[in-house]
């Protein structure tokens, strides 16, 4: 692919304020980092020489992948628009004594940044009782979110994404999913469904995963789900490595807080973080939160004995569809 220089103008000089953990030692070498692939107003994303995602953000919420920075002065007013290229470099460099990332026109200085690490607690299986007994509030404040102009979200379909939730919850509550295969398949079946840069199926897998994923290990009830090869052919590359980040539970800020607050019981705080969440996009944030959401009640239907997930696909009008036990 044939990159066009950008014009020989002044670069657009920034300063990093966080560093995520996947990109800790950034600052101590220097050389290629890896390749722009996306460019927006506010973020560029960069596919590393290692294989991982890394985000250029001008966004104030902090995840293990992400290089969050601040600019001041005319040259930021429009963001990042303009200042790099798909296709480009970005590397490593020194100007005027200074480690920095550049991309483009846009340089950012990392020498002096705190590193953002995960920070999720233990949950018991006492808090999700809690959850059982409050599905009324956290579907309504799914229904919510979803009915703020979210067409082409899973709980809102459009011809795009028209029966996909039916199906997975069919898929669930026949037991079609108590086998890790099982689950796989119907998740894969989610993959690159749906409208967005990150289509609305792989959202609502990161949610998932992120949920059932953590509550599994710390409950000891089997090993992690991590999506591979076959998820990848389904969707492009980007959004499968945010699939992949989530289901291995490197979470941002706020996603962290969402299972923090399972952890600790806190369904208010939950319902806070699912209108949080949903505003992310235009449909990402709340299908990420459905599929946190149907985590959370598929492990504590199995762990309390309950039905709730059942009761929140009802009260959701999701009419399960799909291969059903006798």
């Amino acid at each position: 692919m044939k990159v066009e220089p950008l014009p020989s103008v002044e670069p657009a000089v920034f300063q990093c304020s966080s560093i995520g953990s996947v990109h800790g030692t950034l600052a101590q070498s220097q050389g290629r980092i890896g390749r722009v692939i996306n460019v927006f107003d506010t973020t560029i994303n960069i596919r590393t020489d290692g294989d991982e995602l890394l985000v250029l953000t001008l966004g104030k919420t902090k995840s293990p992948i992400n290089v969050n920075v601040v600019g001041a002065g005319p040259a930021h007013s429009t963001g990042f628009a303009g200042l790099a290229r798909q296709g480009s470099d970005a590397v490593r460099t020194k100007c005027a004594g200074r480690t920095m990332i550049q991309a483009g026109r846009v340089l950012v200085s990392i020498d002096r940044q705190d590193i953002f690490q995960n920070s999720l607690d233990e949950p018991a299986a006492e808090a999700l009782r809690t959850f059982a007994s409050a599905s009324g509030r956290v579907s309504s404040a799914l229904a919510g979110e979803a009915e703020k102009g979210r067409t082409g979200c899973l709980l809102r379909p459009d011809i795009t994404t028209a029966g996909l939730l039916n199906a997975f919850s069919g898929r669930l509550l026949s037991g079609w999913c108590d086998t890790q295969d099982g689950m796989a398949e119907a998740l894969a079946g989610l993959c690159g469904r749906g409208p967005g840069f990150t289509p609305a199926g792989d959202d609502f897998i990161a949610g998932y995963l992120a949920m059932f994923n953590w509550l599994c290990s710390a409950l000891e009830l089997g090993p992690p789900i991590i999506p591979g090869g076959e998820f990848l052919r389904l969707t492009t590359w980007t959004s499968f490595k945010l699939m992949e980040y989530s289901a291995r539970d490197l979470l941002d800020e706020q996603a962290q807080s969402m299972l923090n607050s399972v952890a600790g019981g806190r369904a208010d705080d939950y319902v806070r973080c699912i209108e949080v969440i949903g505003k992310r996009g235009h449909t990402s944030g709340i299908d990420f939160a459905t599929g946190a959401t149907f985590g959370l009640y598929t492990v504590a239907d199995s762990v309390c004995g309950t039905r709730s997930l059942g009761d929140i696909s009802g009260r959701l009008g999701i009419t399960s569809s799909g291969p059903q036990l006798s």
